[in-house]
């Protein structure tokens, strides 16, 4: 169909067929659409949405395994569409007044191509980046959940509270690690959302539904971990204080008892020796024995 008769002079656009490739759950459709000397392919119909990343880490991995399937089966397609340009070429030389026509056309039909295969090789990235993202989630809760049951158990001796405390610093650390990954990863992965949502060459009302969805979902996933990161932190401050004031007591009592058995020890030692010195150096070296006695038991008390 050309612009003859088109009131605004413009070249119509034809659909001149179209092809649904499936595997999986995943399932496209594509057009190929003539307007003058040009040719393009469309997605006409993609389910899942082109956008759309699930809800999931096993989704996910399941949408990328699905869409890994589809991509294959679409480029096993591109002999097909080399046979198309070399029918173009012939007819080219055979219609040597139109030859600039075909061979346009031709040049269309590979760009056509190569950004089809472009537009599905990002969707396959995106949905790599989205099984990514949702396994660092994953394994950003199971940090959560074991911190949660940590906390459950108390020490019941010095020596277990000193360790307790190690352990619990140590999985502050790690769940803070875990949480700037997460934060990283969705950044990175709601940029590219929106990265191909802006140069996606489907309706536009599609890509913004997809992106608005998938978007939601990584924000919506973050938050609720983020939340039990942030109610954590202050179930681990509140033990982590509780336990410091405990143990400070337990070691003053320790000590305690080690200063009152030391001070019995010497003060038992000193009063059995009752004898007065024979001499006046003797007496001095007593005298001497005693102040020590009484300055060592003011340093240990």
């Amino acid at each position: 169909m050309s612009g003859e008769g088109n009131p605004t002079g413009q070249l119509s656009t034809t659909t001149v067929s179209s092809v649904a490739i499936q595997a999986g759950e995943c399932r496209i459709v594509i057009a190929v659409l003539k307007s003058g000397e040009l040719v393009q392919l469309q997605v006409a119909e993609a389910v899942p949405n082109l956008l759309e990343i699930g809800e999931s880490h096993d989704e996910a991995k399941k949408l990328l395994q699905d869409h890994s399937a589809l991509l294959y089966k679409i480029k096993a397609l591109e002999d097909h569409v080399w046979d198309l340009l070399c029918e173009a070429d012939k007819t080219a030389e055979q219609n040597k007044d139109q030859s600039q026509v075909y061979d346009a056309m031709a040049l269309t039909l590979k760009e056509a191509w190569d950004a089809l295969i472009l537009v599905l090789e990002k969707r396959r990235n995106l949905l790599q980046m989205a099984a990514e993202f949702f396994g660092i989630a994953l394994q950003f809760s199971d940090a959560i959940n074991t911190v949660e049951t940590f906390l459950q158990n108390t020490p019941d001796t010095a020596d277990s509270t000193v360790k307790y405390l190690e352990q619990l610093q140590r999985h502050t650390k790690a769940l803070l690690a875990q949480s700037l990954a997460l934060l990283n990863k969705s950044q990175e992965l709601t940029e590219f959302i929106q990265q191909c949502k802006a140069h996606w060459p489907v309706a536009n009302c599609d890509a913004m539904k997809g992106a608005r969805s998938s978007c939601s979902k990584v924000e919506g996933l973050l938050e609720s971990l983020q939340d039990r990161r942030r109610q954590l932190d202050r179930q681990m401050r509140q033990h982590r204080q509780r336990l410091e004031q405990v143990l400070s007591v337990s070691q003053w009592h320790q000590q305690e008892h080690k200063v009152a058995g030391w001070l019995r020890k010497q003060v038992d030692l000193y009063l059995t020796n009752v004898q007065l010195g024979a001499s006046l150096t003797e007496n001095e070296e007593l005298f001497h024995k005693h102040k020590q006695l009484e300055l060592d038991s003011k340093v240990r008390s």
